[in-house]
């Protein structure tokens, strides 16, 4: 009977231990919290006004690229240029409906259309964007995801042309600006 009293005081402190004592020893060496909030953290905006700054936002008609016009919009950016290969005056529409019922000024808002399928709707893109006063901020959230293998018309895989090829040369086109 002393054995099992031993037996279960034993397993009792180690089970303490392994819940309580091993994972404030190994925080040290393993960031457990840092992982945690990795996974369920919220993002944070840091910057709260965009005064008198230019922003333009490829894939605007997309999921992330509208919510981040709004956050833009929201936030008094001078002027928002949204460009899609689809018609983006729907999220133009809806952003300055938003702003307006908030009591919040509506930023100048363009809508430009760009296939970012082929370079030379890139190097379009980057000719209109000239044609801006200053360009502060891009953010390029245009992607595709196909599931079958198709060729642009300057014969890479459309993936890739839109999802890399397309953002890298429009980051070499609006660096000057």
């Amino acid at each position: 009977m002393a054995n099992l009293g031993i037996v279960a005081a034993v397993t009792t402190l180690v089970v303490a231990l392994l819940t309580y004592g091993v994972p404030l020893f190994l925080k040290e060496y393993f960031p457990w919290q840092s992982l945690y909030k990795q996974r369920h953290g919220r993002p944070t905006v840091r910057t709260k006004s965009y005064k008198g700054r230019t922003a333009l936002i490829t894939g605007a008609n997309g999921a992330f690229g509208s919510r981040a016009a709004k956050i833009f919009a929201s936030r008094d950016v001078e002027t928002l240029v949204l460009v899609d290969v689809r018609d983006c005056s729907g999220v133009k529409e809806e952003i300055e409906k938003e702003l307006s019922e908030a009591g919040k000024p509506v930023p100048k808002i363009l809508v430009w259309q760009a296939d970012l399928m082929t370079f030379k709707g890139c190097q379009e893109l980057g000719k209109k964007a000239k044609d801006l006063e200053h360009l502060d901020h891009v953010l390029m959230t245009a992607g595709i995801l196909a599931f079958n293998r198709r060729e642009s018309p300057e014969g890479w895989e459309t993936s890739i042309q839109v999802n890399f090829l397309s953002g890298a040369l429009l980051s070499l086109l609006f660096l000057p600006l």
